[in-house]
């Protein structure tokens, strides 16, 4: 598999998808009932379909079809990890949009002053922007109980 893989998953993944982003993976959601139209997403783009429905893998496909046993989340990102080799470097998390996918952007904070609340806003040096959404990310209290969650199952 490349360096870095690029995944899609069907719609029922989605909290999957989130946690790939968090580690720094591109990863789409198809928002469609699985089948033909998520198989040519990902064969357009290069992407990995990750799915829990048995019979996409019967389907006539040439790209990478992982069909996941687990149903918790933290089992299913193991799975991912384990099955596609995923490095997990501490560098490269926390840098994409949980929502919208997209590399988040620095912004200087002066810039996100009247956008985020004042004590965040006295206490934190480092902002990052989603160029799509327009969503402000800062380090705070949700990627400390990420980081726990990824250490508490053996993730990180």
């Amino acid at each position: 598999m490349s360096d870095c893989p690029k995944f899609v998953t069907d719609a029922t993944l989605g909290k999957l998808a989130k946690w790939l982003r968090l580690l720094g993976y591109d990863t789409r959601v198809f928002p469609r009932e699985a089948g033909r139209e998520l198989l040519r997403l990902a064969q357009a783009e290069g992407r990995i379909v990750l799915t829990k429905r048995a019979d996409i893998r019967e389907r006539q496909f040439a790209g990478i079809v992982l069909l996941l046993k687990q149903n918790d989340v933290a089992l299913q990102l193991k799975e991912v990890i384990e099955k596609c080799s995923l490095k997990i470097e501490k560098n490269k998390m926390f840098g994409m949009c949980l929502k919208c996918n997209c590399a988040l952007e620095p912004v200087e904070a002066t810039e996100v002053r009247e956008l985020v609340p004042i004590y965040v806003f006295e206490h934190c040096q480092a902002f990052n922007r989603c160029p799509v959404c327009r969503g402000i990310f800062w380090e705070g209290t949700h990627q400390r109980n990420s980081l726990q969650f990824l250490q508490k199952h053996g993730i990180i």
